[in-house]
C-alpha cells in the first residue's frame, strides 16, 4: 500500500498568534522525538518559518542551507511554475524537511489567476496534483499560510486533510479563529473537500492575567473538547528560536538545558493531543 501523508493547515484570521511557531516546533518533535519523516511546506512569502528551520539546521549541523529565505535556489514559487516539487525540498535533520519561501511567492495570487482565470476549482486542482506525490513519500505534512483568505490559504484548505486552529487568549485572535472555523466550512461546501478541525491550541495565555482566562474561559465554552488541554504559556524560548533556530542543548551534566526541555515538552504534549483528537475522528492509529 502506498503511504498517505497526514497533512494539517495550521490557521487562524490574525497575524502574530503562534501560528508558524506552532508549524516549527510540531514539525521538529514530530521528526526528532516521535521519528516520523516530517515534511514542512511554507505557503507565506515572508518565508518566517523558512529562516527558523534553516537556522535550526545549522544547530544540528548542517551548514549547507542559507539563513534567509532569498538564498534558496528553489522554493515553493520554482516548483508551482516549473510543476516540479521534488527539488524544491531542503533536509533540515534527520526525519525533518523543507520546502522554503521567500518573497517572490507574492506573484502567486496573480499566477494562478492568469494561469486559471476565473476559476479557482482548477488552480486548487492544480496544487493538488504539485503536492500529491509527496503525500507517497511522507508521514506527516504541515502547512504554514499568511493569517488572511487568500489563494495560499485556500490552496492550503484544498490540499489538507486536518486544521489544527491557533488561539492566542486576546479578543481578536479568538474572533480570528470562529472566522477561520466559519471560512473553512463555508470553504467545505463550496469545493465538497474533506476538512476537519483536529484541535485548537491555547497559545501564549498568562496564568495570572485576567483577560486572558476570561478569553481562555470563553473558548473552552464555544469549543468545548476541540480546545487541546495543554496550553502553551508565554515563554521566552519561543521567541528566541525566531532568531536562533530550534535548539536542544545538552548541559555539562548531560541532561537537556532547562529552558529547551520546557519549550519541547509543553509540544511535545500539543503533539500527543493532536494524535488522540485525529484516532478518535478517522479510528486510525
Amino acid at each position: 500500500m502506498t503511504k498517505k501523508a497526514q497533512t494539517y493547515v495550521v490557521g487562524n484570521f490574525k497575524g502574530g498568534v503562534g501560528k508558524s511557531t506552532t508549524v516549527q516546533m510540531l514539525s521538529f518533535e514530530s521528526a526528532y522525538h516521535k521519528k516520523r519523516k516530517t515534511l514542512v511546506i511554507d505557503l507565506d512569502p515572508q518565508g518566517n518559518t523558512s529562516t527558523t528551520l534553516a537556522l535550526t539546521a545549522e544547530n544540528f549541523g548542517n551548514a549547507d542551507l542559507p539563513t534567509e529565505p532569498d538564498g534558496f535556489d528553489n522554493t515553493i514559487w520554482e516548483a508551482v511554475q516549473n510543476e516540479n516539487i521534488m527539488d524544491s525540498i531542503y533536509n533540515i535533520l534527520p526525519n525533518l524537511d523543507l520546502i522554503p519561501a521567500n518573497i517572490s511567492f507574492s506573484d502567486f495570487p496573480d499566477y494562478m489567476i492568469e494561469k486559471f482565470p476565473g476559476n479557482k476549482l482548477l488552480q486548487f486542482q492544480y496544487i493538488e496534483k504539485l503536492f500529491e506525490p509527496l503525500k507517497e513519500i511522507y508521514d506527516v505534512i504541515y502547512i504554514d499560510v499568511p493569517p488572511t483568505i487568500s489563494t495560499y490559504s485556500n490552496a492550503a484548505m484544498y490540499v489538507a486533510e486536518y486544521v489544527i486552529v491557533i488561539l492566542q487568549t486576546q479578543v481578536k485572535s479568538l474572533k480570528g479563529a470562529q472566522n477561520y472555523i466559519d471560512y473553512m466550512n463555508f470553504f467545505i461546501e463550496q469545493y465538497g473537500t474533506d476538512l476537519e478541525v483536529v484541535g485548537i491550541i491555547p497559545f501564549m495565555m498568562q496564568k495570572r492575567d485576567s483577560v486572558d482566562q476570561e478569553i481562555y474561559e470563553a473558548a473552552r465554552e464555544i469549543y468545548g473538547d476541540h480546545l487541546l488541554q495543554t496550553v502553551v504559556l508565554n515563554q521566552s524560548r519561543l521567541k528566541r528560536y525566531d532568531g536562533s533556530g530550534i535548539t536542544f542543548e545538552i548541559n555539562k551534566n548531560g541532561k537537556t538545558e532547562q529552558w529547551d526541555r520546557r519549550a519541547h515538552e509543553v509540544f511535545i504534549k500539543v503533539l500527543e493531543e493532536i494524535d488522540e483528537h485525529r484516532i478518535l475522528l478517522t479510528g486510525e492509529e
